[in-house]
């Protein structure tokens, strides 16, 4: 089993080097709710930007919380298609194809959006120059950084060669480097980018504008314990608004299960 296989229970630094050590006493901590986070970066960074978030919640709710991560984007919608988590949070195209096993109950303000980028002082300047190339995406399933970009690009007849690379900093990162003619990602992740690779990249299409990846918990767990947890995410902006800030949120706001389902909600 490897480290990101492993829960992290959320105390301070001990966090983060449990995620990089495999602290054997993670896995048995007693009434703990694992939360899974996409990791739009690799293990390491969504872990570091995440546990001081997760820790905060933690303390304003009273609940243990455990972060918990995986390798790829794909592995993790593999582990949340095995209901493998207490809590997810995801993006709502994989929260529409297993809102059987999870019920939304938080979200992000603001929309979705996902965008194509390309080198900054590359020759690639429009969408009808992306004929041919290979594309990055940083998942098949990805809604707005990988399905709707490559829809877009369907509609319009360009042909292109889809590279999967598991997370969105990996297409960036990739793009910025000329190893891939151009990437999938979305306008949260995209600012959320060091200066220096941001500063190589530049944004050449636009998607739709959707509700944001949800914050979810399994359909088992008591409504009286997801109150008490979406209750204690609203007041986060407050409390720790720096762990907050540190992720790209403005805020937060309460969701249920037919915001996500209702027509226009989601670009599908």
């Amino acid at each position: 089993m490897s480290s990101t296989d492993r829960t992290i229970p959320i105390a301070g630094a001990a966090a983060l080097l449990g995620l990089c050590m495999g602290a054997a006493h993670a896995m048995a901590a007693p009434r703990v709710l694992t939360i899974g986070i996409v990791p739009q970066a690799s293990p390491w960074v969504t872990a570091e930007r995440w546990t001081p978030f997760v820790q905060a919640w933690s303390a304003a709710s009273g609940v243990r919380l455990a972060l918990r991560t995986a390798p790829t984007i794909g592995r993790f919608e593999h582990r949340v298609s095995r209901n493998a988590y207490d809590l997810v949070y995801l993006n709502p195209g994989d929260y529409l194809r297993y809102r059987g096993l999870y019920r939304a109950f938080g979200r992000g303000r603001g929309r979705l959006q996902g965008i194509l980028v390309v080198r900054r002082k590359g020759p690639l300047r429009r969408l009808a120059d992306l004929s041919r190339v290979v594309i990055a995406f940083p998942a098949r399933h990805a809604l707005a950084a990988s399905i709707e970009p490559r829809r877009a690009l369907h509609a319009l007849g360009i042909p292109f060669r889809a590279r999967y690379v598991g997370s969105h900093d990996a297409v960036y990162r990739g793009v910025a480097a000329g190893l891939f003619a151009a990437g999938g990602g979305a306008r949260r992740t995209y600012r959320m980018l060091p200066r220096s690779v941001r500063e190589r990249l530049t944004v050449l299409w636009n998607g739709p504008e959707s509700l944001p990846h949800p914050f979810a918990a399994r359909r088992t767990l008591p409504a009286a314990l997801v109150r008490r947890l979406a209750a204690a995410l609203l007041r986060l902006p407050r409390l720790a608004p720096a762990a907050v800030e540190r992720l790209g949120f403005a805020g937060f706001r309460r969701v249920r299960d037919r915001d996500y389902t209702r027509r226009g909600a989601v670009a599908r």
